[in-house]
């Protein structure tokens, strides 16, 4: 019977026909989960999700094929690119749908191209099937498969960039083809998500070090090259284009806020909340931003959860009274601003105003309070971007109003979540020091730690989804960590022998 269990479930992973089809059938059930979980929309045809950031990705799209031009600019062209000839051919509905088709097989081949590179790094076929069906049944990255945002395509071809390295440094015969794919799929990333430039860093270091450990560094040179290109090829034409409009150089984006925000109250806010820790996002129910009410057009259940400033923020520049005043102050311009106001003088004033209080009540957090802004900040930040249920957008309605299977379903996922979390997190300090001599380690190791310092320590941002390229690579973290203890627990028992695969020794 255990025999047959394990023929049935754990074929060879060599058997890719068979790896694929469950990945299709894994993968397409959370899919067709979130196709019928979801609210209807404006979109005529569409089955999806097109919500929030969707409009900064198509919108320039729609006037390059209408208007000859590129605009607005803020977004890198890396979703554009893959939408530009279905907008060419079919309706705006069709090519949506076309779109999330695409993400869905997208993430399908992921899930076996992430087990492959478990399988490769830690040499075992245990780490293949743990990481296969832990990231086969997650829905975190997943539930993204249905939005018109980045985030799918952004998973699946960190995946795959980091599938092709491995397999390029690792197989018996490698070909220099996986390099150039590797540097494909890593600059269609940076396209999609500019915020992974970094990662070229990492790459680019793992190959030089793991060729020269290898004494294969007489190819160390072609294979750095073929990686390079496509970035070096691309980035170049982007910058190209870009210095051509803007005469100056700009390797990615013209700016790290949306158009005009940075010109408006959003922008200073932002830094002032986020210089003592608060959360940003204001369309989250308990985001600190929610506080100075600026939460128009949000649903009535996420305005009966009341939102508290802390008593440790207050500096010699502001205290409880100033913000109630600049609240104020806030709530006045926005409902001009909402109603067109015709006096723009006073209205320039006002905004000059309120932008001046936002930097000048973050400044003195920085200088009266330097533990505040550069240790507890952050740390409430990414308290923020990891501590959450991770199934926020699992299901519409929330938990008071599900059914009973919905919310098992959900608390389930939750409960997965955290075990990710909280494995992955083991799985991060049983690596670190073999990762110093098995350089391979560096790429599942480094990317979540990357991810997690750029966006709540470095940046300030918090928002969950900003988690999501990352994730897979936890898993990968968790499932070794899972490995590991089991593999003690035997040893332990006197039933294995050692505690290691041959690549962690």
């Amino acid at each position: 019977m255990k025999q047959r269990f394990k023929n049935i479930l754990l074929p060879d992973p060599a058997k890719w026909q068979f790896w694929l089809v469950a990945g299709m059938v894994l993968k397409g059930a959370i899919f067709l989960l979130r196709l019928t979980r979801w609210v209807p929309h404006h979109i005529d045809g569409f089955w999806g999700v097109s919500e929030g950031d969707t409009w900064s990705y198509i919108l320039p799209i729609d006037n390059l094929i209408h208007l000859h031009q590129y605009s607005p600019d803020y977004r890198m062209p890396g979703y554009g690119v893959i939408y530009l000839p279905f907008a060419m051919m079919f309706s705006r509905g069709a090519a949506y749908n076309i779109m999330i088709t695409l993400q869905l097989a997208a993430a399908c081949l992921s899930v076996y191209c992430l087990a492959l590179v478990a399988k490769d790094i830690f040499r075992s076929a245990a780490m293949f099937y743990l990481t296969f069906y832990l990231f086969g049944i997650s829905t975190f990255s997943n539930m993204f498969d249905t939005f018109i945002l980045t985030e799918s395509f952004s998973v699946s071809f960190l995946i795959f960039s980091v599938y092709f390295v491995v397999k390029g440094l690792t197989a018996p015969s490698p070909k220099p083809l996986y390099f150039l794919l590797s540097g494909v799929f890593l600059t269609w990333l940076i396209f999609l998500r500019p915020v992974f430039f970094p990662l070229y860093l990492l790459f680019t270091a793992v190959i030089f070090f793991y060729l020269l450990k290898t004494a294969a560094w007489r190819r160390m040179l072609q294979y750095l090259v073929l990686f390079l290109v496509p970035i070096v090829i691309c980035d170049g034409s982007w910058i190209t284009r870009n210095y051509m409009k803007y005469k100056r150089v700009i390797p990615v984006t013209t700016s790290v806020f949306y158009p005009g925000i940075a010109d408006s109250y959003w922008g200073p806010l932002f830094i002032f909340v986020q210089s003592w820790g608060g959360t940003d996002q204001y369309f989250e129910p308990t985001a600190v931003i929610r506080w100075f009410g600026l939460d128009d057009g949000l649903s009535p259940e996420m305005h009966n959860v009341k939102v508290t400033l802390p008593a440790y923020i207050y500096t010699s520049k502001f205290n409880y009274d100033s913000l109630v005043v600049l609240r104020s102050q806030l709530r006045e311009y926005a409902a001009a601003e909402k109603a067109n106001s015709a006096d723009t003088v006073r209205m320039k004033a006002e905004l000059a105003t309120i932008r001046s209080k936002c930097f000048l009540y973050a400044q003195s957090v920085k200088d009266e309070k330097p533990l505040l802004y550069y240790f507890v900040a952050p740390i409430m930040r990414t308290k923020a971007f990891l501590l959450h249920s991770g199934t926020n957008n699992l299901f519409t309605a929330s938990a008071n109003h599900l059914g009973a299977l919905r919310l098992g379903v959900k608390g389930f996922y939750t409960m997965f979540y955290w075990f990710v979390l909280l494995f992955g997190s083991a799985g991060i300090v049983l690596l670190a020091r073999k990762a110093v001599r098995h350089v391979l380690i560096m790429l599942p190791l480094l990317i979540p730690v990357y991810t997690i310092l750029i966006h709540p320590v470095i940046l300030g941002v918090c928002e969950k989804r900003y988690f999501v390229p990352a994730y897979p690579f936890m898993l990968v973290l968790a499932a070794y960590a899972i490995y590991f203890f089991w593999k003690r627990l035997k040893d332990q028992s006197g039933g294995a022998a050692g505690v290691e695969t041959a690549a962690v020794n």
